[in-house]
């Protein structure tokens, strides 16, 4: 059984997890005590060196791949019940159940792509003219067809090299 440092440095070299999200879950780690793991996303975010957006969506990417579990607290305070600490723990997967779990989010990025191009062309095609978007980089107008090819780059993985 890999420990979760190895675990995590395996996705990051396999492109499966970006570098920032690496970071953040070896500060996470960093935090496990006798008592638990239920740093604040603050916390996390300073021993990153990152901002609480960044811990947040590293959190959801490593939800996704089965890389940690999260159990939300209540607690009372002053007669009302508030959110209270999460508590973290971390799981060691096979790289296999990793591999499925980024191919499966992978997938849903994709359809969700397809749909936007699909939303994208008929909004162009309802009008009488179509939509002509501003590139703000060089000022130069583009149309549906190039509009519909940025698109599609976006959906086709990088050439690793």
């Amino acid at each position: 059984m890999l420990s979760f440092a190895s675990q995590i440095w395996t996705l990051t070299q396999a492109h499966k997890i970006t570098a920032k999200t690496h970071l953040v879950l070896q500060a996470l780690a960093s935090f496990e005590g006798y008592r638990g793991l239920f740093p604040s996303h603050e916390s996390i975010a300073a021993r990153a060196g990152c901002s609480t957006r960044t811990v947040i969506r590293a959190l959801e990417t490593a939800y996704s791949l089965g890389l940690i579990e999260r159990t939300r607290q209540r607690m009372r305070r002053s007669g009302r019940v508030v959110n209270g600490p999460n508590r973290y723990r971390l799981v060691l997967v096979c790289l296999e159940q990793a591999r499925v779990a980024a191919a499966h989010a992978t997938q849903r990025l994709k359809e969700a792509l397809a749909r936007r191009k699909l939303r994208f062309s008929s909004n162009c095609q309802n009008g009488s003219e179509p939509h002509i978007q501003r590139n703000f980089f060089n000022e130069k107008l583009r149309s549906k067809e190039e509009w519909l090819d940025l698109i599609a780059s976006w959906s086709t993985p990088p050439s690793t090299g």
